[in-house]
């Protein structure tokens, strides 16, 4: 994510820009008002940002309300079509592995998306992959990547798909096609979908916990709106936790270890799970566990994924928008790139 280093008069205009922007798709439509309130900007300042963003056609203005009894109000709202992003994720193991993927429009409404084998895993195939969506959809200018491992920087640290383990995938993608690219692990992306499907404005943190085939878990929390990383990407890797033998516990001893260390560390308001060895049965199993070293006040909620795939493509897709809005207001604000 581009991120300006000092609060100068130009970047609190760029800052502007972004948060009328993030507060129309929002809204669908709004008028110059409506921004203000959102924003807590003022009608003015609201006013000439979309006067700026409509002559790029980046907002289009739409009919006017119905007069009051004064001039009647302009509507605007931000065009879908400036630009589209592509989400994909790569799932699964060396054993098998899957790519899933979405094209999206500027304020996230689904293209087109799709989904097939990874075979062979080489990453000259799935560039191609790539490279075959992006001629057919030219329009994307962003591609956000999921990946089941470790992500630092776009440097992939470990993966559960030897193809990209040790690897700078987000530099190799922007090299190759010059669009903007980030990528990150799984369990963020899909963490950040989860919140912003259920738990859209809440402060509090919210975990997700993801147990697949293999003797392993992921995590990823949303604290304050806000993916929490960590100090070097390695926030939720809750396989690490200190209890011996974790891979080789039933599964509801497994997971409420987990779910009791997430309540007595981030004190989490709601925990998801998901996963082929998780089921809604499951759910009163392990509350019963954690309600032995957790009090009920402080007890999170538990809801039951049946899949992942929703809440993955919309974290990567929400994210991806939310990052490549800032990096291109702040590049052609700035002359970065």
């Amino acid at each position: 994510m581009f991120t300006p280093l000092n609060r100068t008069t130009r970047e609190m205009k760029i800052n502007n820009v972004v948060l009328v922007t993030h507060a129309l798709k929002s809204l669908g439509s709004a008028t110059k008002a409506e921004l203000a309130v959102a924003t807590g900007l003022s009608v003015a300042t609201c006013g000439t940002v979309l006067n700026e963003l409509s002559g790029s056609r980046e907002v289009l203005a739409l009919e006017r309300e119905v007069s009051r009894g004064g001039r009647p109000a302009q509507r605007y709202a931000y065009n879908p079509d400036y630009f589209s992003v592509l989400s994909i994720y790569v799932q699964g193991s060396d054993a098998a592995a899957q790519i899933v993927w979405t094209v999206n429009t500027a304020i996230g409404g689904c293209l087109a998306q799709g989904e097939e084998r990874f075979l062979p895993q080489d990453r000259q195939g799935f560039y191609r992959l790539v490279a075959g969506i992006l001629a057919q959809y030219p329009n994307i200018t962003a591609l956000g990547l999921g990946l089941p491992g470790v992500v630092v920087k776009g440097q992939v640290a470990t993966c559960d798909i030897s193809a990209f383990a040790g690897v700078p995938v987000e530099q190799e993608l922007r090299d190759r096609f010059a669009i903007y690219v980030q990528v990150d692990n799984d369990m963020n992306y899909t963490a950040y979908g989860f919140y912003r499907s259920s738990c859209a404005g809440v402060t509090a943190p919210v975990a997700y916990i993801f147990k697949p085939e293999v003797p392993c878990l992921g995590c990823g929390m949303v604290i304050n709106g806000q993916v929490l990383q960590g100090a070097s990407q390695f926030a939720g890797e809750v396989s690490n936790l200190p209890f011996s033998g974790m891979d080789k516990l039933p599964v509801a001893d497994e997971m409420s270890k987990v779910i009791v260390s997430l309540a007595a560390i981030i004190n989490p308001m709601t925990i998801a799970l998901s996963g082929p060895k998780i089921s809604q049965a499951l759910i009163p199993e392990l509350l019963a566990r954690c309600h032995q070293h957790i009090p009920q006040e402080h007890m999170p909620e538990l809801v039951y994924r049946p899949s992942m795939r929703q809440d993955y493509l919309q974290g990567i897709t929400e994210l991806t928008l939310n990052n490549y809005n800032r990096h291109v207001a702040f590049s052609t604000q700035t002359g970065a790139h």
